[in-house]
């Protein structure tokens, strides 16, 4: 069994019940450039990083994970696993949601239960496995009983969507988390103008004395690349992200801005619509020569200039090797693309024509591909581009399955048991537009959530690579790296150099104006 008891800090907080701030050690104003504004309000449905960025400004976990992934302190500032199936959790003592009210185990227990709720429809719902029962020890303490084994119980608590809720609020009907936001860490919202910004202030409640730094939090909403680039080039914000690699080249001569990578789990991926009988790629031969066909390489040096790394089922973050050999990678081009071709004669579709689908909102996803179309070409594939507003990529990807494949990224999470689930659509959900349910596959997945042994479960997981690779459907590229972008002049910053749950500004408590 294991046992472990850290301390640590987390960043959220709330929009709701904003009174009058004391005298605090807070003081100045950030200026933070969104990219995106929130898809939904509430935190346990909501599946965007762009909600989920908020929601860390807003929300707490129970724990939080540092930059090598470990598990570390979030509102429960110690935990312990007694068996399989059992965990213990105890609450940090002060901590307590915007409004004044202490943090409780009801809160807890409450917030769990409505993700596993069905009518709540989150997502995260299976990635916390077969709860059974919830029992409060004392006020501040906690214990989980499990089904069955499920190895990424505690991994799965330290990712957003797994925000502990004020549930006698939401119970008495004065919070909604549909339309509001009660959280418990270090910024509340004071005012949202629905695709234009928001304004969040300091929680005078938080846990941390003396934090947050800053008094206020400014947030306009700016998804244009551009006038990003030029909001952070004349200080008008003091902080931004970007996912194009080429924002070092473009503001690197700023003297005053400050570039930090951050390195993920994610991955940039396809997804290749096995389901509709009007695409080429319901057959499987025609996607595996599409796998083959990929150079993955390529996508690395023509977009990120080397910057980035071929990428896996399994992503390469971890340290894993569990698909690195499968013919996909290892094999040399020449001789990929010779079985590529092979397999489409067999298919009886010498030269394919598809349509790649992707959102125009994200310049990297367009020039991923244009590298992925000049590749399939060497196969035989006839490929179109079509880059499309978000939210018509949304409903055809997701919702229609009208597509034949398109590119996007996935997240990776804190740990390969966590993402390898989405290949399983009865477990994912939002793939099941286009993913083909593969009865063996999902039992593979059911059986590897179960394993603890790290040996047994690095075998589990190279094969159920073999059959995400044979099947072909939801494929790795390259990896995702984000970058943090600072004004040095006008803010001090505490980036983790690693994320593995999206959680770029999990520090943002510690953000200091200048």
């Amino acid at each position: 069994m294991t046992s472990r008891r850290l301390l640590g800090s987390v960043a959220a907080a709330a929009f709701f019940g904003l009174t009058a701030l004391p005298a605090m050690a807070q003081q100045g104003t950030l200026t933070w450039g969104k990219p995106a504004e929130i898809t939904g309000f509430d935190v346990h449905v909501a599946g965007t990083v762009a909600s989920w960025e908020m929601y860390q400004m807003v929300y707490e976990t129970l724990l939080t994970a540092d930059a090598n992934l470990g598990l570390q302190a979030g509102l429960a500032e110690s935990w312990e696993q007694t068996s399989d199936t059992t965990y213990t959790l105890t609450l940090r003592d002060g901590a307590a949601f915007s409004n004044g009210r202490a943090v409780t185990t009801d809160d807890v227990i409450g917030s769990l239960e409505r993700i596993k709720n069905p009518e709540t429809a989150s997502y995260w719902s299976h990635q916390l496995g077969d709860i059974a029962k919830m029992e409060a020890l004392d006020d501040r303490t906690v214990q989980v009983e499990l089904a069955t084994p499920h190895a990424t119980f505690l991994p799965a608590l330290a990712h957003i969507t797994a925000a502990i809720l004020p549930m006698t609020e939401l119970r008495d009907g004065s919070f909604d988390p549909a339309s509001q936001m009660l959280g418990s860490g270090p910024f509340m919202v004071a005012n949202h103008n629905q695709d234009e910004s928001w304004a969040l202030q300091a929680n005078p409640h938080y846990w941390r004395e003396g934090y947050p730094l800053a008094a206020t939090l400014e947030v306009p909403i700016i998804p244009d690349e551009s006038a990003r680039i030029a909001a952070i080039r004349d200080g008008r914000i003091d902080f931004t992200t970007f996912e194009n690699p080429d924002v070092q080249q473009m503001l690197g001569s700023v003297s005053e801005v400050a570039i930090q990578p951050q390195q993920t789990t994610n991955y940039y991926r396809l997804d290749v619509n096995a389901l509709s009988e009007e695409s080429a790629f319901s057959d499987k031969k025609v996607r595996q020569a599409m796998n083959l066909a990929l150079d993955r390489e390529a996508i690395n040096d023509f977009v990120f200039g080397g910057s980035s790394a071929v990428d896996y089922p399994v992503p390469a973050a971890f340290g894993k090797d569990a698909c690195r050999d499968l013919d996909t990678y290892a094999m040399p081009r020449e001789a990929r693309l010779e079985k590529a071709r092979s397999l489409l004669e067999e298919a009886g579709v010498p030269s394919p024509e598809v349509a790649l689908t992707m959102s125009s909102a994200n310049p990297v996803l367009g020039r991923i591909g244009q590298v992925v179309q000049q590749n399939l070409s060497e196969a035989g594939f006839e490929v179109e581009l079509n880059q499309v507003p978000t939210a018509e990529y949304l409903q055809k990807v997701f919702t229609d399955g009208d597509f034949d494949f398109s590119v996007s990224w996935l997240a990776g999470y804190t740990d390969p048991g966590m993402v390898i689930k989405w290949w399983d659509p009865e477990f994912a959900i939002w793939n099941l537009a286009f993913q083909e349910n593969v009865p063996e596959l999902s039992q593979a997945l059911k059986d590897v959530a179960s394993m603890s042994d790290d040996g047994q479960r690095d075998d589990k997981l190279t094969e159920i690579c073999a059959m995400i690779d044979d099947g072909a459907n939801l494929l790795a590229l390259v990896g995702k790296s984000d970058y943090v972008v600072y004004r040095s002049d006008q803010v001090a910053v505490k980036v983790a150099e690693r994320s593995g749950s999206a959680n770029t500004y999990q520090y943002i408590a510690e953000f200091a104006p200048q």
